[in-house]
């Protein structure tokens, strides 16, 4: 059982939802050397496939990417490959932090 809060009609509300889907977020660290899965060797050259995750599929409407904490967004920052890979229009570097976020569906 989940507990949210939604505005309805102007005023907040809370819910209680059983059986919702679970929220995806993990994270994948951009590494020097000695990664061990899911982190990555860095440098990742432009146009390398990235895998999500633990195997997670995805549709374009709900993968939300970030790099560093910040938002990307797809076409100008990364391409979708396949349902469960993408790959960025620019180089990766060790340090870089990358998360995969898939919000609950309401």
């Amino acid at each position: 059982m989940a507990k949210f809060t939604r505005i309805v009609n102007g005023v907040m509300r809370s819910f209680e939802e059983s059986g919702s889907p679970a929220i995806y977020d993990r994270t994948i660290n951009i590494v020097a050397s000695g990664a061990v899965s899911p982190d990555l060797n860095g440098p990742v050259t432009a146009g390398t496939n990235i895998s999500l995750p633990s195997g997670k599929t995805y549709t374009s409407d709900e993968l939300q990417v970030y790099l560093n904490g910040t938002r990307l967004d797809d076409v100008l920052d990364y391409n979708y490959v396949s349902s469960t890979q993408i790959s960025f229009l620019y180089n990766l570097e060790a340090g870089d932090i990358l998360r995969f976020y898939i919000d609950r569906n309401f």
